[in-house]
């Protein structure tokens, strides 16, 4: 019975060893190499087997793939987890499969133990919100072909106002396993460039900063309005694990980068990255996960005053929840947009809008629908300029978790008006002068046709009066309202000339 007994514990306590040594692995965050650890463990005892599953889900939920992490959470609920947390992650990999009805079941388990939790609260709105036929923006997305390096390539950026040359973060795929990064299982992230080609395509994309080393990872790039100034994330690791990350700055000189520098903005064991520069070049924004947050990562902020740089501060509620807010922008107009997957949306993470509201003292935050954003992870959007065009990343269509750059613009709405002006007997009246006058600044002329037909492209979201002016005939006018389209449309309206009473006669 003793010896039995021995055999027990003895077992017990290589179980629980090799247990310790997978989640040391998970929690320095080398979750490519936690998932590997895991993969090969098998208990016979259901405590040990639910454990390894958890942390087998949560590695693969860490990396973006959301079907093999809800695999393996149901997996360890079905083996009596006591973690309510898996609940809660299983309905967020349940939500990025687009399995809404069993993701809000997760959910409503993972309130029973925290009551209130907004995040859980949000998902169960962003269920309800995908199950109810979500009417589809304007906006058109199509992978680019160009910015694409065989692995994962995200958070495209452009210097400024220079739209001839993009950057963007990349981490190859199939590199020697000794290069590869412990977190992603992928080569280490460097920043590249490419030039715009004379037909609107892109060169090839060639490295701009960082190289195969895989104790650094540099990417997320942000550039000042001058493009003098190069923002970005540096990765660093140690045979422990990650360091840290931090957030860096490049200043160029006379055409030439000088080296990085690092910005302290707190204790080196916090996480700083993702920055996104103002277009003034005095506030930077960026995510921790320093105290004082709402829990999961923040969005923060800090402004400049010459060279120092003040103390952070939180975004706050309407902005930050108990998940991540992640991938700061701020556009050329001072919105900024930030991906999130505690807000309510459609998948994963899910890339917003936000304008601060100096009357109402808080931040407006509006998702930016589908399809700029998707069931997968929608992060790390760039617009070019004030147009309504760009790029974003994602990891839409990959089963394993791969981002790639996707373009997206929003076609210009057109009201085409045709015209016909014709005479009481109801013949053409040609060389009649037409004049359109819109509220938006527009004021155009033409003349009719032999037929007495014109034609004017105006845009949307205005009103506009069209006078028709021709000799022997009274003018003639058209009231035309463009507010409320929502597509591309035709107009036709004929006009009835009356002859002048001199004409008559």
């Amino acid at each position: 019975m003793g010896g039995f007994l021995l055999l027990l514990l003895l077992g017990g306590c290589s179980a629980e060893a090799r247990l310790a040594s997978g989640v040391k692995i998970y929690n320095i965050g080398e979750y490519s190499r936690a998932a590997e650890r895991f993969k090969k463990m098998d208990f016979d005892n259901r405590y040990y087997r639910a454990q390894a599953s958890f942390y087998l889900a949560m590695s693969y939920y860490r990396v973006g793939q959301a079907q093999r992490a809800a695999a393996y959470f149901q997996r360890a609920i079905r083996y009596g987890l006591s973690n309510p947390e898996a609940y809660f992650y299983l309905g967020q990999s349940l939500r990025m499969r687009q399995d809404y009805e069993e993701a809000i079941e997760a959910y409503e388990e993972f309130l029973k133990h925290d009551v209130g939790n907004r995040a859980a609260l949000n998902g169960i709105a962003s269920c309800n919100m995908a199950m109810n036929n979500p009417k589809q923006t304007r906006y058109v997305v199509e992978l680019n072909r160009s910015l694409r390096i065989r692995g994962s390539n995200y958070c495209p950026a452009f210097a400024g106002n220079d739209f001839s040359v993009i950057f963007f973060s990349s981490m190859k795929r199939g590199v020697k396993k000794r290069s590869t990064n412990k977190i992603t299982g992928l080569g280490s992230s460097i920043i590249y460039s490419a030039i715009q080609d004379g037909r609107g395509g892109w060169e090839e994309p060639v490295p701009f900063l960082g190289d195969e080393n895989p104790l650094i990872d540099d990417g997320t790039p942000s550039f000042t309005a001058d493009g003098k100034e190069m923002f970005f994330t540096r990765c660093t690791y140690s045979d422990e694990g990650p360091s840290g990350a931090s957030i860096m700055v490049m200043k160029k000189s006379g055409g030439r980068w000088g080296a990085p520098e690092k910005i302290p903005l707190g204790a080196d064991s916090l996480v700083f990255a993702h920055p996104a520069i103002s277009p003034d070049g005095q506030t930077l924004y960026f995510v921790s996960d320093r105290p004082g947050g709402f829990g999961g990562k923040d969005l923060w902020k800090v402004t400049r005053q010459g060279d120092v740089w003040g103390e952070p501060e939180n975004l706050g509620p309407e902005i930050n929840t108990p998940a991540d807010e992640m991938f700061p922008y701020v556009r050329s107009n001072g919105k900024l947009y930030f991906s999130s997957d505690g807000l309510p949306g459609y998948g994963g993470l899910d890339i917003f809008e936000a304008e601060w509201d100096d009357n109402a003292g808080k931040w407006l935050v509006t998702n930016l629908g589908l399809p700029i954003n998707s069931a997968a992870h929608d992060f790390g959007i760039v617009f070019r300029g004030n147009s309504n065009m760009g790029f974003l990343s994602s990891s839409r269509g990959s089963y394993n978790g791969l981002d790639q750059i996707f373009e997206f613009e929003l076609p210009a709405i057109e009201a085409i008006l045709k015209g016909k002006v014709l005479d009481e007997d109801e013949k053409p009246v040609k060389n009649a002068s037409v004049f359109v006058v819109g509220n938006n600044g527009v004021n155009r002329s033409t003349v009719t046709s032999d037929k007495g037909s014109f034609t004017f492209s105006l845009k949307a979201e205005a009103d506009y009066i069209v006078m028709i002016v021709a000799e022997g005939f009274y003018n003639g006018k058209i009231a035309l309202s463009t507010y409320g389209m929502d597509e591309t449309d035709e107009f036709e309206r004929t006009v009835i000339l009356k002859k002048t009473e001199s004409h008559d006669r």
